[in-house]
């Protein structure tokens, strides 16, 4: 029985580490943005008083709940 060697075309080192820095890229603002979404509602948690002394009514406080998951702030992702 004869075996044929196939060439495979393996992805070289520099390709490797761009995908996996992709993927770690990704996997951080996916975490950013499940953290960011979590204070977005604990604010909304924040009694008129807390909400008053950081400069925040109500409605800015339920308008920043609402907003969209993966609505980052680009300041945040930089950091």
């Amino acid at each position: 029985m004869r075996t044929i060697a196939t060439a495979t075309a393996s992805p070289s080192r520099a390709a490797r580490l761009s995908l996996a820095r992709r993927i770690w890229r990704r996997a951080a603002a996916l975490a950013l943005a499940v953290k960011i979404s979590r204070e977005r509602r604990t604010l909304l948690r924040l009694d008129d008083r807390a909400l008053k002394d950081m400069g925040f009514s109500r409605g800015d406080a339920y308008a920043e709940a609402h907003r969209s998951f993966w609505d980052i702030p680009v300041d945040r992702l930089r950091r």
